[in-house]
């Protein structure tokens, strides 16, 4: 099977001579190829700022999760649920606190009296009885205001929830912009283009395949293959520079 190979540009042996790919030799020119171009760093700050003022102009539109919170808290009254649910239980407690204090209450309110022992329990079996009709009331009620509140937390965490995915999808084409950046960026940086990835693809499955590489080839495939890891080597300090769009992205969780 013949040996498939890349032509790769030889070194000019007079970088003032006249050639395809210096016609037009000046003194300060380097005879650099025509696809070699110097990363633009100007448009790099102009389309990262340009991206960041719209991002930030979204962001400041939003809600904070406890602004979400709070409308919808208001919308279902869990605020005043949660109040009549407090007021209920201290009752309760002063109701309880009273029944436990009856027998001596009422002994001490009968010390100075000719009561009988039966007329005294018989006081306080009354006042009992009336605390415990007391007590059962505020059972039934706190047992609905705290049905009521259940109702009224689950709609209000049910509502944060979809007011939290509704902006993660507002977001979403942000973050693939964002991305899009990065990896545009880090290929003009690199140099990481798409014709270079196919040709190391054509070179690694012609390998593969157990074609013998030339010299050439070998050098071309290495070459290629510092620029591929420059190209991943630029995306992983773009993301670890940027890890504040991955707390952006969980905005509300």
């Amino acid at each position: 099977m013949p040996a498939y190979t890349t032509p790769i540009p030889q070194p000019q042996t007079n970088p003032t001579a006249i050639t395809p790919s210096n016609k037009t030799f000046t003194g300060g020119d380097a005879n650099i190829d025509s696809f070699m171009q110097p990363f633009n760093f100007a448009q790099q700050t102009t389309e990262s700022g340009d991206f960041r003022q719209r991002f930030g102009d979204w962001l400041a539109g939003l809600d904070s999760p406890q602004d979400v919170r709070d409308r919808y808290s208001n919308k279902y009254g869990v605020e005043g649920l949660q109040e009549k649910s407090l007021a209920n239980k201290e009752m309760t407690d002063d109701v309880v606190a009273n029944i436990r204090g009856v027998k001596d209450n009422v002994a001490s309110r009968g010390s100075d009296t000719i009561m009988t022992q039966a007329q005294t329990q018989n006081v306080v079996n009354t006042e009992v009885e009336s605390l415990m009709g007391t007590y059962q009331e505020l059972a039934q009620s706190g047992a609905a205001i705290d049905s009521r509140l259940s109702i009224a937390e689950q709609n209000l965490n049910e509502a944060g929830q979809m007011e939290m995915a509704r902006q993660q999808i507002q977001m979403t084409p942000f973050l693939q912009e964002y991305q899009d950046i990065n990896v545009r960026q880090a290929r003009e940086f690199s140099g990481w283009t798409i014709a270079s990835q196919m040709e190391l693809d054509r070179l690694l499955a012609n390998q593969s395949a157990g074609v013998t590489w030339s010299n050439a080839e070998a050098q071309r495939a290495n070459a290629l293959a510092q620029i591929e890891a420059n190209f991943e080597g630029q995306i992983k300090l773009a993301e670890k520079e940027n890890e504040w769009v991955n707390y952006i992205g969980n905005w509300g969780a």
